[in-house]
C-alpha cells in the first residue's frame, strides 16, 4: 500500500508538473504536504479538472492559437463525418506561405514568430467561425471549411491569401500559395482530400506562386485505389452509363435558337456531380473512355432542327486520345468541340495542327467558360476559337456590375476583332439578358432562355420577346437611351443622345456630371471661344455654372489648344508644364487637367476641361474618349448657347467659377 502510495503520489506530482508548464491556471505548487492515500484523494479532483485542458492543449498551435497537425486530422475526421450523415458539402484549402525564409533572413525568428501569429490571426478571421483554421507545418495552413462548395472555397481561398499579404512585413512583401479539393466531388475520404488539395497547392506554387489552384486531375498526381477505378470501369460496362440533355443557345439579337449544348447526365450512380466522374475517370486513366461515351451519346438523338448546331465538351488532353477520335464522325458540320478551360491549354504546336484538323473536317473551335480559371484572354488567342462562351461569373448580376460589363466589353472587342462568336453562359435573369445583348454579346444559354431538356427543347417566348425588344429599343434610337449600360462604347453613345436632345444649359451640366464618370475626373466645364475678344467664356460646368470669362493671353497653353486643335494636359508636378495653369490648378485643390478642343467645321469653337484631384496622367483611352464627346459639343455651343450670346456682351461682374478664376 505504501508503495502504491508513493507511486500514486509520485504521478500525481508529475500530472501537477505537466499542468503548471502547460500554463493551466488554478494548480496548487504547495502539495509537499499531501501524502499518501490522503494526497492522492487530493489531488484527484484537481486532475480530472485538467484532464480536459490537457487534452485540448495537445490539439493547439502554441505559436498561433490555431488547431495544430493532430487537431487538424481530428476536425477533417468529424467534419467528413457530419457531411456524410447530412449529406453536405466540405471543402479543404491548403496554404503555404511562400518564401518565408526570407522573413527569419531578415529580421530574425522572433520576428517571424511575430508574423506567423499575425498570419494565424488572419486565417482565423478568414473562416469566420464557419470553419477550422489550422497550423499543420512550419509554414503551412489549412482551412476546413464545412458546407461550402469548391467555388466557394476558391473564394475563400483567395481572401485568406489577400489577408496574408496584408500582414506588414518590412522590406519583404508577403504572399501566399493556396491549393482548394472538395468532398464529395473530388475524394469521399480525409486521406485522399488531403492528397489532392495538396496536389493542388504543388501545383499553385509551380505555376509562379502567389495564386490559388483547384484541384484538377490532369495536373495532379493521383493515387486512386482500385475500387475507384472499378466504379469507373463498371460505369463504362453498363448499357447506357450517359442520358444526355441538350441546353438550347439563343442569338440575343432576335430571341431565335441557333444550336444546342449538351450536357452529361449520370443515371442511376452513386450520387455524384458529372464533374466529379469525369474527375475521377480523368484520375484513373478512363478520362477518354468516359468522354468518348459521352460524345457518342449526345450524337445519337436525331431529329435536330435545321441550321441549329451540337456543341459536345472535350478536354485538350483528350482530343487525341483513341476513343474520342473514334468517337468523333468524319464529318464535323453543324458540330462544335468545345474545350474545356479546366486544363491548361500549352503553347505548342500540336494543339494548333489538331484543331485545324477538326476545322477542315467541318467543326467549329469555342473555348468554354472564358473568364475563369484558365480560359482568359490568352488562352483565347492560344485556341483562336470560332465561339468564345463567357463563365457564368462573368454574367451572373451583370445588369448592376459596370466592373463586369468592362471585362465582357473587352471579350466582345477581341472576339470582334478576330471574327469570333461571343456566347454567354449562366444568363439567369432577363435584366442580364437585356444588358448583355445591349453589350453585343451575340449568342446566350441559361435557365433564362431555357433549361437543359431531352431533345429538344424551345426557347421560352419571354426570353425571346426580351430579346426582340432591346433590338427594337435600339433602331428606335431613344434620344436619351436606355441607362442600362453604364461602361464603355454604350455609355458613349448614351452621353451621345443626351447631347443630341439637350436644349438648355441644365441638360448640358446634367450631360457634363456623366463626362466626369466617363473621365474619372471630378469637374467637366464646357467653354466658348470668342476669337473676336480673344476670350473663353465658360458656359457649362458638372455642379452648375456661374459664367465667366477669361483672356487667352493669360493662359497661352489653351491657346494652343484652339489654335492646334490638339489635347493638351496638365500636371502640378510637371516642371515643364504652364505656370498659369498650375496656379490655377492648385487654387482649385486640383492636380490634372485635360484641355481638349471642341471643333466645329473645321474651327475650334470651344474647350472642354476634365479636372482631376489626383495628379496622374490621362490614359490614351481617356484621351480618346474626352476628344470623341468633345466633338459633339461643336453643334451644342452654337444651337444652346449661340443664339442667347450673339450680338450680347457677356457679363464680366467678376465673379468666376470653380473653372478658372
Amino acid at each position: 500500500m505504501l508503495l502504491a502510495g508513493a507511486v500514486g503520489a509520485s504521478l500525481l506530482w508529475f500530472c501537477v508538473v505537466a499542468l503548471a508548464a502547460a500554463g493551466v491556471e488554478g494548480v496548487p505548487l504547495l502539495v509537499l504536504g499531501c501524502g499518501g492515500a490522503l494526497g492522492t484523494a487530493a489531488l484527484l479532483p484537481l486532475v480530472k479538472r485538467h484532464e480536459s485542458e490537457l487534452e485540448g492543449l495537445s490539439r493547439i498551435d502554441p505559436l498561433t492559437g490555431l488547431a495544430n497537425h493532430r487537431g487538424f486530422h481530428q476536425a477533417l475526421a468529424r467534419q467528413l463525418e457530419r457531411a456524410r450523415g447530412k449529406d453536405r458539402r466540405l471543402a479543404l484549402v491548403m496554404l503555404d506561405v511562400d518564401n518565408f525564409k526570407a522573413v527569419n533572413d531578415a529580421h530574425g525568428h522572433s520576428h517571424g514568430d511575430e508574423v506567423l501569429r499575425s498570419i494565424g490571426k488572419s486565417l482565423r478571421i478568414a473562416v469566420n467561425g464557419t470553419g477550422t483554421a489550422a497550423r499543420i507545418g512550419g509554414k503551412e495552413f489549412a482551412l476546413i471549411l464545412p458546407d461550402r462548395s469548391a467555388e466557394a472555397a476558391y473564394r475563400t481561398a483567395e481572401l485568406a491569401r489577400d489577408a496574408v499579404s496584408a500582414v506588414s512585413v518590412q522590406g519583404i512583401d508577403l504572399s501566399c500559395s493556396a491549393g482548394v479539393a472538395a468532398y464529395p466531388d473530388d475524394a469521399e475520404d480525409a486521406s485522399n482530400l488531403c492528397q489532392l488539395a495538396e496536389g493542388a497547392l504543388h501545383w499553385a506554387k509551380g505555376r509562379g506562386k502567389g495564386r490559388t489552384r483547384r484541384f484538377h486531375p490532369g495536373h495532379v498526381p493521383l493515387a486512386w485505389t482500385k475500387p475507384r477505378a472499378a466504379e469507373v470501369a463498371a460505369l463504362l460496362d453498363s448499357p447506357r452509363p450517359i442520358t444526355p440533355v441538350f441546353q438550347p443557345v439563343v442569338a440575343l439579337a432576335s430571341g431565335h435558337l441557333v444550336g444546342y449544348e449538351s450536357l452529361a447526365r449520370f443515371t442511376n450512380q452513386p450520387k455524384r456531380s458529372p464533374e466529379a466522374w469525369f474527375a475521377q475517370a480523368h484520375g484513373c486513366g478512363l478520362g477518354p473512355d468516359l468522354e468518348a461515351a459521352a460524345i457518342q451519346a449526345a450524337l445519337e438523338p436525331v431529329g435536330r432542327p435545321l441550321g441549329t448546331h451540337l456543341a459536345i465538351n472535350v478536354s485538350p488532353s483528350a482530343l487525341t486520345s483513341g476513343p474520342v477520335v473514334r468517337a468523333l464522325p468524319r464529318e464535323l458540320t453543324g458540330v462544335v468541340i468545345e474545350i474545356t478551360e479546366h486544363e491548361f491549354v500549352s503553347d505548342d504546336d500540336h494543339l494548333a495542327e489538331i484543331l485545324a484538323e477538326l476545322r477542315e473536317r467541318g467543326a467549329q473551335i469555342a473555348l468554354d467558360d472564358a473568364g475563369a480559371g484558365y480560359a482568359g484572354l490568352t488562352q483565347a488567342m492560344r485556341v483562336r476559337p470560332d465561339i468564345v462562351k463567357l463563365d457564368r461569373d462573368l454574367t451572373k448580376g451583370i445588369h448592376a456590375d459596370p466592373a463586369r460589363m468592362v471585362l465582357v466589353e473587352s471579350f466582345v472587342r477581341f472576339a470582334r476583332r478576330t471574327g469570333a462568336i461571343v456566347c454567354a453562359e449562366g444568363i439567369e435573369s432577363l435584366d442580364d439578358l437585356a444588358v448583355l445583348g445591349d453589350l453585343d454579346v451575340q449568342w446566350g444559354q441559361g435557365y433564362a432562355l431555357a433549361r437543359p431538356a431531352r431533345p429538344w427543347a424551345l426557347v421560352s417566348p419571354v426570353a425571346a420577346e426580351v430579346c426582340r425588344a432591346s433590338l427594337a429599343q435600339a433602331l428606335r434610337a431613344s434620344p436619351v437611351g436606355s441607362g442600362r449600360i453604364a461602361a464603355g462604347d454604350r455609355r458613349l453613345e448614351h452621353l451621345s443622345a443626351r447631347l443630341a436632345s439637350a436644349r438648355s444649359g441644365k441638360d448640358i451640366e446634367g450631360a457634363l456630371a456623366l463626362i466626369g464618370e466617363e473621365l474619372q475626373a471630378e469637374t467637366i466645364c464646357l467653354s466658348r471661344w470668342r476669337p473676336d475678344e480673344q476670350v473663353v467664356e465658360t458656359v457649362a460646368e458638372s455642379g452648375g455654372t456661374r459664367e465667366e470669362r477669361f483672356a487667352l493671353s493669360e493662359y497661352p497653353l489653351t491657346a494652343r489648344v484652339l489654335r492646334e486643335q490638339q489635347a493638351a494636359q496638365v500636371l502640378v508636378g510637371d516642371p515643364e508644364a504652364d505656370p498659369q495653369e498650375v496656379e490655377l490648378l492648385l487654387s482649385l485643390g486640383m492636380r490634372s487637367l485635360l484641355i481638349v478642343p471642341v471643333v466645329s467645321q473645321g474651327e475650334a469653337v470651344g474647350i472642354v476641361e476634365a479636372y482631376s484631384e489626383l495628379e496622374r496622367p490621362w490614359t490614351r483611352t481617356q484621351i480618346n474618349r474626352a476628344r470623341i464627346i468633345s466633338n459633339q459639343f461643336g453643334s451644342v455651343i452654337q444651337v444652346v448657347f449661340g443664339a442667347q450670346r450673339n450680338g450680347q456682351s457677356s457679363p464680366t461682374n467678376g465673379q468666376s467659377s470653380p473653372a478658372r478664376g
